[in-house]
């Protein structure tokens, strides 16, 4: 074997590599690049895992917040273009949900501005009047009027949703029982379908007795005895009897004369209404629209109606004198017609009454009343 010397290198000490001269191929880089990749999968696998068997992804806050940004943003440019001008829109459909036992056709009968409106303000403005029309057809609890989008294939369209909530019963009742009166109020309403008329009937009495024993020989406490007439609506009025069309504020019932008291004001002959333990009144009352198109936008209707009632005293033995061949005998009554202007707050009347009974003594008038009762 011969001692050889080795070559020695010939790249300069100081020369650069080549850029263009492919780097060694070590094994090491294999490794290393097989290692990253299986760590690599290994995290993929996890992550699919986690949204496999993990639980669901729930939308980030950023994207949540990004989705409100965007529904404002379309809410502040509709209410800029409706406040610029009309925003063209016409109804698709008019979807009714929630009735049982009143007829489609009756409650479309209500909605058919809703079809010719063209834009939105015309839309909002005829679902404010369709809502006030059904509530007073007085067959509904509660009704509900949402406005939802077309279908996407139609654009600038709109649906239109109508939830109504019936009452139990056409025939309702509210009875209430007290430490010493009895009261009920029975009111029927007939949707007729045309014109938006509805026919109204209405029944209400009560009975209060002072208690323990021999309390039919002992007066009555007078807050709690029944007193007929005054400036409000017997339509409106529920809980026991009290309104009479025409008849003033405790304008009926059993009398004294008045006591004599040291006043040049006072009226010597005139009689004090002491109210009475029993009362009923009775009434019938027919609403429509009119036919003017301003009066239906504003819920504005007439109605012509008839009432009757009576109030008689039992107590101090004055039950030993009374029947009920007398106490219908007495009975009074009147009749009119009358324009009613529903709001928000209350409801305004302004009627016609003719007196078609009353007593001498009964404080009752034929003529013009304008009465304001709660909103119905």
């Amino acid at each position: 074997m011969s001692n050889r010397e080795p070559k020695p290198d010939s790249t300069p000490p100081n020369s650069k590599p080549d850029p263009e001269r492919p780097k060694p191929f070590k094994t090491n880089d294999i490794e290393e690049e097989e290692d990253e990749d299986d760590e690599n999968d290994l995290e993929d696998d996890e992550n699919q895992n986690d949204d496999v068997f993990g639980e669901p992804n729930s939308p980030k806050p950023q994207a949540r917040e990004a989705r409100y940004r965007a529904e404002k943003l379309k809410m502040d440019s509709l209410l800029q273009r409706m406040q610029s001008g009309p925003v063209s829109l016409r109804v698709h459909d008019v979807i009714i949900k929630g009735n049982t036992k009143t007829k489609d056709h009756i409650i479309e009968a209500e909605t058919e501005e809703l079809k010719s409106v063209s834009s939105m303000q015309e839309l909002l403005k005829a679902s404010q009047l369709v809502n006030l029309r059904l509530q007073a057809l007085e067959v509904f609890d509660s009704v509900k009027i949402t406005l939802d989008s077309g279908p996407p294939e139609l654009p600038g369209t709109a649906n239109v949703i109508i939830e109504v909530v019936e009452t139990a019963n056409p025939l309702s009742g509210q009875i209430g029982a007290y430490t010493k009166a009895e009261e009920f109020d029975l009111r029927y309403a007939v949707p007729l379908g045309f014109y938006r008329a509805a026919l109204n009937f209405g029944i209400s009495g009560g009975v209060v007795f002072p208690l323990g024993n021999g309390f039919l020989s002992r007066p009555s406490s007078l807050p709690e005895r029944f007193f007929l007439g005054g400036n409000m609506s017997p339509v409106c009025t529920v809980g026991g009897p009290t309104a009479l069309w025409g008849f003033k504020t405790r304008g009926l019932g059993p009398t004294e004369p008045r006591r004599k008291v040291n006043d040049e004001n006072t009226d010597p002959s005139g009689v004090d209404f002491l109210g009475g333990d029993l009362a009923v009144t009775a009434l019938a009352d027919l609403s429509f629209d009119l036919p003017f198109r301003w009066f239906r936008e504003k819920g504005i209707h007439a109605h012509v109606f008839a009432c009757t009632g009576n109030v008689a005293k039992l107590t101090e033995n004055e039950y030993r004198n009374f029947s009920v061949q007398k106490f219908v005998d007495s009975l009074r009554s009147s009749v009119g017609v009358g324009l009613v202007v529903p709001t928000s707050l209350f409801r305004m009347e302004l009627n016609y009454c003719y007196i078609l009974r009353k007593f001498d003594h009964d404080r009752a008038k034929t003529g013009f009343w304008l009465t304001f009762s709660g909103a119905s």
